[in-house]
């Protein structure tokens, strides 16, 4: 992980340096549409996949009731957002904030009336100021052979891509 980061960094220098931003007047909607697809498709399936491991008991309908709530929320703030129903100011914090401000409301929403009594799963969290595993703080990258640090150029390129289009082509002006 730390030389898929060291890579991705190195990547990142040389798309500074070439000025790679100037590049998106080639890039038209279809891709910005595709990325923001195939990032509310990995979102769906994880959660997808959190809520096969509940079965079909309490946290899961609890689960899914908050899941379906936080959506519907959030997608009706952002199209207030568009709308000309409240004045601007309004709208503007409506589409920048209410996604957050929502699953911030429902983060505590689950802990009140009877959904207290409700085992949901919580974060693992550790000691504070330890790692999480049991390995010392510094990751000893003079151990690892030459193959596998090269090996790590491939997902490099995938997260730089990944970064450089969610940073630059999502919000172009197109």
């Amino acid at each position: 992980m730390c030389w898929i980061g060291l890579w991705s960094v190195l990547l990142h220098w040389i798309l500074a340096v070439t000025n790679s931003c100037n590049w998106l007047k080639y890039v038209t909607r279809f891709p910005c549409d595709i990325f923001g697809f195939y990032i509310a498709f990995i979102y769906l399936q994880k959660g997808i996949q959190v809520l096969e491991r509940f079965g079909f008991e309490a946290p899961f309908y609890l689960s899914l009731s908050v899941a379906l709530l936080v959506f519907c929320i959030a997608y009706i703030c952002g199209e207030l957002g568009k709308a000309s129903l409240f004045r601007h100011p309004v709208r503007v914090f409506l589409k920048d904030y209410g996604t957050p401000l929502t699953v911030v409301f429902f983060t505590g929403f689950v802990h009140l009336g009877r959904m207290k009594s409700v085992d949901l799963e919580k974060l693992p969290t550790s000691r504070p100021f330890f790692p999480t595993e049991d390995r010392p703080w510094l990751v000893q990258l003079w151990d690892i052979e030459v193959r596998e640090v090269f090996l790590a150029l491939p997902f490099a390129i995938l997260l730089t891509v990944l970064f450089w289009f969610d940073h630059n082509g999502m919000s172009a002006p197109i």
